[in-house]
């Protein structure tokens, strides 16, 4: 599974875990990142902004469907529609 990157107020993390549902995921953090931004801070079920990475859901759902035959949802995300939409 790819897991790809997300943003969490603003700080770019890779995801290490996540349960593919899109239910929950982890992250891990060295020490410098967390001590230096706004991470250290965070308490137990504060709010946070999240940005996920598109590209990366694009590319799993190209990658999920690759050993069947595509159905005309499938053959939506295709490179040139990565490329119209400037991920190419």
């Amino acid at each position: 599974m790819i897991k790809g990157s997300i943003t969490v107020n603003g700080i770019s993390l890779t995801v290490a875990d996540c349960d593919g549902q899109g239910h929950w995921f982890k992250v891990a953090v060295i020490p410098h990142t967390y001590e230096q931004t706004n991470l250290s801070t965070l308490q137990v079920g504060d709010w946070v902004n999240l940005e996920s990475d598109l590209l990366g859901k694009y590319v799993d759902k190209l990658l999920s469907v690759r050993s069947l035959p595509p159905t005309p949802e499938q053959s939506a995300v295709s490179l040139g529609f990565l490329a119209e939409h400037g991920y190419v």
